[in-house]
């Protein structure tokens, strides 16, 4: 009988140690995650030839680059403050085919100007890839927190009926795990989208688009697409597909992207809570043959 109290014993005390290992694991996640959601810094873009261009880094919700920011008084200049960090909206212009001739000449002005200024059928709008990785890093937080939540219950609540039971003991594990599909999904978007902002953030001249006088013209990926189908009676399929292979390889030539230090953030969490998910799992189950 008292070989059987202490076995019972030492069993709640490593319940009670891996709950606090897995609590302390989970918070640093936590941190890590949000302060990844936060930051302009997921992935980066850097021009390899001239003429040199400031980095450009993007993120969630904005896209930011450093620039030297000359410095004024009464009207005189005193200097330059350099590697200034400016970031506006993430987002890109957007419109049918039928505005082209109008939205085409106000892509740039899509992330600092307001809605209001800007043309009818003209909108800004974050990238499907990034509205996505938005979604997937929020509902990653919400079950981030509440397996944390439910895992603190676990060591301070004693439920009095087998659901309230039940949700303790497999409801972290289940929080856990859906937060890594999440987190891992939303990699797996990075990094199958890795270039995706720089075939909208930058105009390449295109030798397989000419306008009437001959002269070529710059595009990124929405406009070729919308001037394609804008001038469908002039630009075929296979036009526009040769016009978009020239733009994609323009870009790859011209820039590269490389993951930032919130995407490592990112990668990192995601490490933490695969640790968390087997410790939660292990929790879950020596839980429930304790009780039975």
């Amino acid at each position: 009988m008292r070989n059987s109290i202490l076995k019972l014993q030492i069993m709640r005390i490593r319940s009670v140690l891996l709950v606090t290992i897995a609590l302390s694991l989970g918070i640093a996640a936590l941190i890590l995650h949000l302060l990844a959601m936060c930051s302009p810094h997921w992935k980066v873009t850097k021009r390899d030839v001239p003429p040199k261009m400031a980095p450009v880094s993007y993120g969630l919700w904005q896209r930011c680059e450093y620039s030297d920011i000359p410095l004024t008084k009464q009207g005189i200049s005193i200097g330059t403050r350099p590697n200034v960090q400016i970031c506006w909206p993430n987002r890109y212009m957007r419109y049918s085919p039928d505005k082209f001739d109008i939205c085409y000449h106000q892509r740039r002005d899509c992330p600092v100007s307001e809605t209001k200024n800007l043309s009818e059928g003209c909108s800004c709008h974050y990238l499907p890839s990034t509205k996505g990785l938005q979604w997937l890093t929020i509902l990653a937080a919400i079950f981030l927190i509440l397996g944390l939540l439910l895992l603190y219950l676990k060591t301070i609540a004693s439920p009095q009926n087998d659901s309230a039971l039940l949700v303790l003991s497999y409801g972290p594990f289940i929080c856990f795990l859906l937060t890594l599909i999440l987190m891992i999904t939303g990699l797996i978007l990075v990094g199958a989208y890795l270039r995706r902002d720089t075939y909208e953030d930058y105009s390449f001249p295109l030798e397989s688009i000419t306008n009437d006088s001959r002269a070529l013209q710059n595009f990124d990926l929405h406009s070729l697409r919308n001037y394609a189908k804008h001038h469908e009676t002039t630009v075929s399929h296979d036009l526009y597909l040769k016009a978009e292979n020239e733009l994609i390889n323009d870009a790859n030539t011209h820039f590269h992207t490389t993951i930032g230090w919130a995407t490592g953030y990112e990668i990192i969490a995601s490490v933490l809570i695969f640790f968390i998910t087997i410790l939660s799992f292990w929790l879950a189950i020596t839980s429930r043959s304790e009780d039975i």
